[in-house]
C-alpha cells in the first residue's frame, strides 16, 4: 500500500472528525503507483440509527470520493455478524484497504487476518479493534481535547466562568458553593 494513499485516507478520516476492485480475494498488493481511480475502499460502519455514524460515513466518502477512490460503504444494523460478513464481502470483492469502525472491538479477528493474509491495510475507525497485530492505523478523536470542552462547557452553563480573566479561569471555592 503506498504511503500517498495511506496518507489521504488519513486526512479524509482526519477531516470527518469535524467526520469494486478486482476479482476473488485480491485486493491489497502494490499500489505505489496505482490511480485512486483504480483503488476500492471499504468502509464498515456500525449503524445507520445513529445520526452520528450516517455522518461520518457520508464525510469519509465524499472525502475519499473526492480525491478519486472508489468507496464501498457499509452500515451493520449494529449486529456483529452482519459486520462480520459485510467486511468478508470487502475482502471478496478486492477493496484495496478498510475502514472499520466495529461493532465489537473483538469480533473481526479472523476477518482482519484474512486482510493481513491479502495485503489489504486496516484503518480502526473510533472504535479500537482490539486483541489482533492486523490493525494498520487507529483513528479518533482526541479525548482530552473533548474533556477539556465538556469541562468548559459545563463551567459556562452553571455562570462560574471567568470570562474577564485572560486564561477564562474561574474563581471559587466551588466546592462550597456548588453543594451549599
Amino acid at each position: 500500500m503506498s504511503r500517498k494513499l495511506l496518507t489521504a485516507m488519513g486526512a479524509a478520516l482526519a477531516l470527518s472528525l469535524a467526520a469494486c476492485g478486482g476479482e476473488g480475494a485480491g485486493g491489497g498488493g502494490n499500489t505505489e503507483n496505482a490511480d485512486p481511480e483504480d483503488l476500492s475502499i471499504g468502509v464498515a460502519m456500525p449503524t445507520e440509527t445513529s445520526e452520528r455514524w450516517i455522518a461520518d460515513g457520508n464525510s469519509v466518502k465524499e472525502q475519499l470520493e473526492a480525491q478519486g477512490y472508489e468507496v464501498n460503504l457499509q452500515y451493520a444494523g449494529d449486529d456483529i455478524p452482519t459486520q462480520s460478513q459485510q467486511v468478508d464481502q470487502m475482502i471478496t470483492q478486492g477493496a484495496d484497504a478498510l475502514i472499520i469502525a466495529a461493532i465489537d472491538g473483538t469480533a473481526l479477528s479472523g476477518q482482519l487476518q484474512a486482510a493481513a493474509d491479502a495485503g489489504i491495510p486496516v484503518i480502526s475507525y473510533d472504535r479500537l479493534i482490539r486483541d489482533t497485530e492486523n490493525v494498520d492505523f487507529y483513528v479518533s478523536f482526541d479525548n482530552f481535547k473533548v474533556g477539556v470542552a465538556q469541562g468548559n462547557a459545563l463551567l459556562t452553563g452553571l455562570g462560574i466562568a471567568n470570562d474577564d480573566a485572560p486564561d477564562g479561569t474561574a474563581t471559587g471555592p466551588f466546592n462550597i458553593e456548588l453543594f451549599a
